[in-house]
């Protein structure tokens, strides 16, 4: 894994809210939260990261939608997380684990590499769509450029969980993706306080 550069907070949200637009599993839940603070899809679709009222709003989305900064999907985040652009190898992402969704699930239930080839086998995987992971492989093998998955570690080459992007990795770890992946990185020393890490 290579950085490529740091980033800010803000880039990190619009890339999620971005992810998560484009979406057939979570657009629904995006538009109704910009309906419902009353904000135009153009905050997500054409973003002025220079504005500091539109990275205010984009943060009440991602707190609607997934509870940003310290709720839900986030409970127990570290606000000190340091983000970053980075670069990977595919069995480096394959070497990654899904969030922890269940307290049951185990490392090894959750490892990206063991749920790839579990939906290859055909087998049912917990919160994992197989007909859309197929379509993900496909776009990916197609060549098509997917926006990055978001993941956190203590440091750079420890134990990674993804927050954002579970179908796309899935999707990368099921298919023969020799390209680098692009993703962005949360750092924190105290990341396994997050409740699903």
């Amino acid at each position: 894994m290579k950085i490529i550069k740091p980033i800010t907070e803000s880039e990190m949200i619009i890339s999620f809210l971005s992810a998560e637009y484009a979406s057939s599993r979570f657009a629904e839940g995006t538009q109704k939260a910009l309906a419902m603070l009353g904000y135009s899809d153009d905050l997500i679709i054409q973003p002025n990261l220079k504005s500091h009222n539109e990275n205010i709003k984009r943060a009440k989305i991602l707190g609607l939608t997934r509870g940003w900064p310290d709720k839900y999907l986030f409970t127990s985040f570290p606000k000190n997380t340091k983000w970053f652009m980075v670069s990977l190898e595919n069995n480096e992402l394959c070497n990654s684990y899904r969030l922890k969704s269940d307290v049951k699930m185990t490392d090894k239930e959750r490892k990206l590499e063991n749920t790839a080839r579990n939906i290859i086998l055909g087998k049912t995987v917990s919160n994992i769509d197989a007909n859309l992971i197929t379509q993900i492989k496909t776009r990916i093998e197609s060549g098509e450029e997917l926006p990055p998955i978001i993941l956190v570690a203590k440091t750079l080459h420890s134990k990674r969980v993804l927050v954002e992007g579970h179908s796309r990795s899935v999707a990368y770890c099921a298919s023969k993706n020799n390209s680098k992946i692009y993703a962005i990185l949360g750092l924190s020393e105290v990341i396994d306080q997050w409740e699903y890490f």
